[in-house]
């Protein structure tokens, strides 16, 4: 989405209080049926001349910047996921390595989790691109998520098979 917007120093405040009204009129209500109110959200971009930059925006309004430290953001349910992206993503990743981790990171919370499936939306973004570089919804039958799937599980199998014997009597 291309906005005017003079600088993104201060995303933060902007996005994460779009939820401040509804809070007032809707929690109440959707807390008295066991649902908790909250939202986070990944929110970045590039204006001009200037970096890209990316925010993870918390469900209390504020915010974290992507940097050395945070190589990548994650919402949702991540314990799950998690580790995946923690062994494999580097700075030095390309777009579609990262994109296939983080399919395969997608894939181990639902296999883990059963409140977790498609679609899978993903959205990539090159930096100046200004605008959308990639963006693909994968559906349970798509033909790319499946080899992606069947992928690394054949890949775990031979991992788990390569693996040392440490020569135990059990």
């Amino acid at each position: 989405m291309r906005s005017k917007v003079p600088s993104t120093s201060d995303p933060g405040p902007r996005p994460g209080s779009g939820r401040v009204p509804y809070h007032g009129t809707d929690r109440e209500h959707l807390e008295g049926h066991g649902v908790a109110f909250t939202a986070e959200a990944i929110f970045g971009g590039q204006i001009g001349d200037a970096p890209p930059r990316l925010f993870r925006i918390y469900g209390a309004g504020n915010f974290i910047e992507a940097s050395a430290e945070t190589a990548y953001f994650q919402i949702g349910e991540a314990k799950y996921g998690k580790p995946i992206l923690d062994r494999i993503v580097e700075p030095a990743m390309s777009l579609s390595e990262a994109a296939r981790c983080a399919l395969i990171s997608f894939d181990s919370t639902m296999r883990a989790n059963i409140s977790v499936g498609p679609p899978i939306d993903l959205f990539c973004y090159r930096k100046d691109g200004h605008g959308q570089t990639f963006r693909r919804r994968f559906q349970e039958d798509d033909p790319d998520w499946v080899r992606i799937r069947a992928g690394w599980a054949e890949g775990l199998k031979r991992a788990f098979a390569d693996l040392p014997d440490p020569g135990w009597e059990i």
